[in-house]
């Protein structure tokens, strides 16, 4: 070894005790010294730590990419939200909804359904007529929130698309792979609404998800909307 090298490393160790591969290279040449039948225990407690580190490196690295996730998803719907209530009346809300929305939420298609009521479920204008308003048969959002054979009741379900969801976002211009379904309710739930959010993404929505946000945001729609649906 050069005089320089070695002076270097007396002078500062840590250049070898931080490089994992070089300690390991070192250790594995002890062992080779040491002969098939002697067992270092320094080593083999160290191999063990190593792969405990690695373990809580990988622990650690998922706990703060959740905890940025999540952080970005509160922004994004606070954003939304915030965005939704600088609108006056009913056409501006549902166009921002619709448009808007698209970026700050990073989804590429988003509908908003309502149901007609008993009543009007014959006619095809009825008074909250919106073109970016998609009306539907009373039922259909329990039948559509539902589908699968999934009875538990919730307003937000997360889940790869289907069939149903391509009949939806038929118009879409890119494949809809996954999908967040918001339920709404007006007029102490005689009147039923639905915003289904579409992403290209087969794992953007998934069940295993947290839905207090989407929630939160579901309160809020039913919130403004019900001024002028009601």
């Amino acid at each position: 070894m050069e005089d320089s090298i070695r002076a270097k490393l007396l002078a500062d160790p840590s250049i070898i005790l931080d490089d994992t591969e070089l300690m390991q290279s070192l250790l594995a040449a002890s062992d080779v010294k040491l002969g098939a039948n002697v067992v270092d225990l320094r080593h083999v407690a160290m191999h063990r730590l190593s792969h405990k580190l690695g373990k809580l490196e990988g622990t650690h690295q998922s706990v703060v990419a959740a905890a940025y996730q999540n952080l970005l998803g509160t922004k994004q719907i606070h954003q939304a939200v915030i965005e939704l209530l600088r609108k006056s009346n009913l056409d501006e809300f549902v166009h921002s909804l619709k448009f808007d929305l698209l970026k700050i939420l990073n989804v590429d298609c988003i509908c908003i359904l309502l149901e007609k009521s008993n009543e009007t479920a014959e006619y095809s204008t009825p008074k909250y007529s919106n073109p970016n308003i998609q009306q539907v048969m009373p039922g259909f959002v329990n039948a559509y929130m539902t589908q699968g054979g999934d009875t538990e009741s919730t307003k937000v379900k997360l889940r790869q698309a289907n069939s149903s969801t391509n009949q939806l976002f038929e118009s879409a211009s890119t494949q809809i792979r996954s999908e967040g379904c918001v339920q709404l309710s007006f007029n102490e739930n005689q009147t039923l609404g639905m915003i289904v959010f579409g992403s290209s993404n087969v794992n953007f929505f998934e069940p295993g998800q947290g839905t207090d946000l989407l929630n939160f945001f579901a309160c809020v729609c039913e919130k403004v909307l019900g001024r002028w649906i009601s």
